[in-house]
């Protein structure tokens, strides 16, 4: 296991892709599992208890099925698994940062230095995690870099998209 977190960060920094990792179906439920883990936490900060189960669900089922319809329907389904687990792996060791860039909200209101750092911190992130998934759809895809990126832009869209719709904001 300590092989596959190594492998993550560097999946995660850039410098592997993918297919160091193995396609093994017992790790995608570990990952799908550790997602699903940090994804619960996230809503959890963000929203309390407000449909937590939900959300965690709606978050992984979309994460799992657009990574699906994208190797599908470029006929590389046979790269889900480790395609799989390093969306989701890498994502998971994002989840310090925006859990430390969440807890920074509520300082945040009331001093400007802190908005400007959680500001400046949570479009880091975005821009860091779009380049990782990029990274990993360039080489499940066997596209250029140019291309994933736009791929990456549209799915992290795209999610977020359905996900505001599915659970809208408290007006």
């Amino acid at each position: 296991m300590i092989q596959v977190l190594i492998s993550l960060v560097e999946i995660a920094r850039l410098r592997r892709d993918p297919s160091v990792l193995p396609a093994s179906i017992v790790l995608l439920v570990i990952m799908a599992a550790a997602y699903a883990g940090s994804s619960a936490l996230q809503s959890w900060m963000l929203y309390s208890n407000d449909r937590l189960l939900a959300r965690m669900a709606a978050d992984l089922g979309l994460t799992l099925a657009t990574f699906w319809l994208v190797l599908a329907v470029t006929r590389r389904l046979y790269r889900y698994r480790q395609t799989m687990n390093a969306v989701l792996g890498t994502s998971v060791l994002l989840t310090p940062l925006l859990v430390l860039l969440i807890a920074l909200q509520q300082p945040a209101e009331m001093y400007y230095p802190i908005k400007l750092v959680a500001w400046a911190g949570s479009i880091a992130v975005v821009v860091w995690y779009t380049l990782i998934v990029g990274h990993i759809l360039k080489s499940a895809l066997e596209i250029g870099f140019v291309t994933s990126i736009a791929i990456a832009i549209t799915t992290v869209i795209v999610g977020n998209a359905v996900l505001g719709k599915l659970f809208p904001a408290a007006a």
